[in-house]
């Protein structure tokens, strides 16, 4: 039986470009199941697609092949990535897409997609998702190839730039990364296998902070607190109520997260964890 296939995009559903890649999908492994993850990626965001993708492959069985596809249009020349994270399959184009993904697993590996190698030469001024990611994607999902087929291994994908944000031993200079549809704002900050820090506050560009931590959005007493969320990203979340509407917080926003004093690191030790953990190519 074939393993399902996911697609994430910033297509829109407002038009026929998304309903295409099911289609070509379907021409590549006939019978499939394609199931939609999101195609409403914020038009060319990259950190979000990369975070959506992170928080929702955990959730399918092992042996899902997920596309995603973001940022690249007609004509674009990005190379292609795949990469197996801890039994999941991830197709996209090495432009930080699946950084987070990456970052959260435990047994990895990854290569540089060589379409020559494929004998898939994309169309001069095709859409690489319709002509190569997805095409890949089913193959893979139908067991037509493997990810050792598809071209050489790579130390890891390309990494989101702000990956190991920027800070000292007792707090990080992050940014909101996504607001979603309860209104919380969903910081640039993540939780690994490798590093688990504690937070105590986050304080906002006009100098609000945010002091509580609780352990679900339940738990949060009154007003809005510090939560991490099931992709291990931290948010700032209220009980009921939209934090970043009641706080005027948007994507982007700065927030620095200070943390507790046993679990501060210094800038060059997350940039050294950062650079083991995503490889040399930045």
């Amino acid at each position: 039986m074939a393993a399902a296939l996911t697609l994430l995009t910033d297509f829109g559903t407002s038009d026929g470009y998304a309903g295409a890649l099911v289609g070509r999908a379907w021409r590549a492994s006939p019978g499939l199941q394609v199931v939609t993850l999101t195609h409403d990626v914020p038009l060319g965001n990259v950190p979000a697609g990369a975070y959506w993708l992170a928080a929702t492959v955990p959730a399918f069985p092992p042996g899902t092949v997920h596309c995603a596809i973001v940022g690249p249009r007609a004509g674009s020349d990005r190379p292609l990535v795949a990469a197996e994270v801890d039994r999941q399959l991830l197709v996209a184009p090495d432009n930080g897409l699946l950084c987070h993904a990456w970052l959260r697993g435990t047994q990895r590996r990854a290569v540089r997609i060589d379409t020559a190698r494929l004998r898939m030469p994309p169309r001069p001024g095709g859409p690489p998702g319709l002509d190569l990611i997805v095409p890949i994607g089913a193959r893979l999902a139908g067991g037509e190839l493997r990810l050792e087929d598809l071209g050489p291994q790579v130390a890891a994908p390309m990494a989101l730039p702000g990956v190991g944000d920027r800070g000292d031993a007792l707090g990080t200079d992050a940014r909101v990364l996504v607001v979603d549809h309860c209104g919380s704002a969903v910081l640039s900050v993540t939780r690994t296998p490798w590093y688990d820090p504690v937070p105590v506050a986050a304080t906002l560009e006009d100098g609000r902070r945010i002091e509580c931590l609780a352990q679900s959005h339940a738990a949060i007493p009154r007003g809005f607190a510090l939560v991490w969320n099931a992709a291990d990203h931290l948010e700032i979340a209220g009980n009921g109520v939209s934090a970043a509407a009641a706080l005027g917080l948007r994507v982007g926003d700065p927030v620095r997260v200070d943390w507790a004093a046993s679990e501060g690191r210094s800038e060059p030790d997350v940039r050294r964890w950062v650079a083991a953990s995503l490889g040399a190519r930045r």
